[in-house]
This record gives structure tokens, sequence and C-alpha cells, in this order.
């Protein structure tokens, strides 16, 4: 028995940054809900973004935002910020990396961007999220997710650097083409979906989830039955229950279907 249902947003349900879900996800949503399953939308995205993209039901579904440390749900929320210090020294590695790197620091409902990165400034605006322009970043605190930027993608050898200097503190992973996220070290999309299994009572094996991207790997470690999309990561293929066709075929649609056509038998 299906009780929770778990799914990325970027280019798992739609386009990198795009804002208009197929109307028909919402009727299917709803009537999954009123069978009892929880339905979740995880994504590195701010929560206000993600609740945009959900507009119509947007009051009626949980969400693990910014990589899965905003956890928001119809009675419970938690926030998992970075260890003391650690974000002031993450910050100084990532201001050397050289021309063409910036980076977005993240706290439940605010991301923060460098107020002479314009052009960044606006991409994250049209995600439809709340940004703050700040003169310098690394004085912030209560963060809980970085992301590095790098508008021609996120090279490997600086993913390798990154790893090599953080992996034992933190989380670091490729979140999409052009961004590698950091959280605190265990705290990603897997562990919120940990965090309300645990908080509903609810088995990885009564859990569904979804994702494209290797920063889903530990969100799909958490269910018996992970999908991953077509366009997804081998990496991720190789992690997930079963691959399901591309994104842009409406996969993940076409699966909750089946999970409610086997509901109503």
């Amino acid at each position: 028995m299906i009780k929770l249902v778990v799914t990325d947003v970027d280019d798992t349900l739609v386009p990198e940054s795009c804002m208009e879900l197929n109307p028909e996800y919402f009727e299917v949503i709803k009537k999954l809900q009123d069978k009892g399953i929880l339905f979740v939308a995880a994504s590195g995205r701010q929560k206000t973004s993600i609740k945009k993209v959900f507009a119509p039901i947007q009051d009626e579904i949980s969400y693990l935002a910014d990589n899965g440390t905003d956890i928001v749900t119809r009675d419970f929320a938690k926030s998992m910020k970075f260890e003391e210090g650690d974000y002031a020294k993450l910050a100084k590695d990532l201001e050397v990396l050289g021309d063409g790197f910036t980076y977005m620091p993240s706290k439940p409902d605010w991301n923060y961007v460098d107020e002479r990165e314009t052009e960044f400034h606006q991409l994250i605006l049209s995600y439809g999220c709340q940004v703050k322009p700040v003169k310098d970043l690394s004085v912030l605190s209560d963060i809980s997710k970085v992301s590095l930027y790098h508008p021609d993608g996120i090279p490997k050898e600086i993913e390798e650097k990154m790893k090599d200097l953080w992996s034992d503190h933190m989380d670091v992973c490729i979140a999409g083409r052009v961004y590698l996220d950091f959280t605190r070290k265990g705290c990603n999309k897997g562990k919120g979906v940990e965090v309300l299994q645990e908080h509903y009572g609810i088995l990885p094996e009564e859990t569904v989830a979804f994702g494209n991207a290797d920063n889903d790997i530990p969100l799909l470690g958490r269910a018996k039955y992970g999908y991953a999309v077509g366009n997804a990561s081998e990496n991720l293929k190789k992690a997930a229950y079963e691959t399901i066709a591309p994104m842009e075929e409406d996969a993940v649609l076409a699966k909750l279907k089946e999970i409610l056509a086997d509901l109503e038998k």
C-alpha cells in the first residue's frame, strides 16, 4: 500500500526553471491525496518557487525545498542549517574559483546573490524565487544550502576539487548541469524523506519517489519504488528501482495514474 509519493521538480516534472506544470497533475495529485497518500514536492528550488509551480494545490501538498533542508508539511516544519562556521569557510573557497563562477547561499524563503551579478540575479528570479542582492555574501548566517553556479556547467575538476575539500563536512552534489549544491552532511532530499517517514509512520516499502539528477540518489534510496525519468543521469538510473520514460513525455504523470488506478481497483 503506497502512502507517500515524493518527486523532484526540474527536469523530472518540468524543464529546468519552467513554472508551468501540466494541469492534469493537479487533478491526479488531489485524487491520490483523497486516497490518503501524502504528496511531496522535493527540489533544490526555494519553497516559494515550488509553490508557484503547484499554485492550484499549493496549500494541499508538502515540500522538501532547498534540496531537502527546508521541510514543510501540513502539521510539521523543520530546517537543517550548516554547522557553525562551515558556511564562512566554504564561501572563501568558492570566491577564489575565478571568472564565470558565482554562488548563491539560501535559507528558508530567501536566496542571496552578489549585487554585482545582475544576470545571475535575473536567472534566479525566473524560477519565481524571493531573492536578496547583497554586497558581501560571505558574512551571511543561518544558511542551509549553497549552490555554486557556472553558465557553461560545472567542470568535472571543480566538482572533484570541492568534494575533496568538503565531503567530510557536507553533502556535495551536482544538481542539474549548471549547479553544484552544498548542504550540511547527511542533510539532503533523502534525509528530508526520512524525517517525514518517521513523523508519519511511513515505511520505505510504502514510498514512491521520482528524480533525474545525482542529488536525487538519496531521495530514491528512501523509497522501495524509486523511479528515474528517461533523461536522468546514469548514476541515478543505476540507483533506481526502474527507469521510466523521459520528462518530456510526462512520465511521472503516467506512473501516478498507474498508482491511482491500482488504488481504485
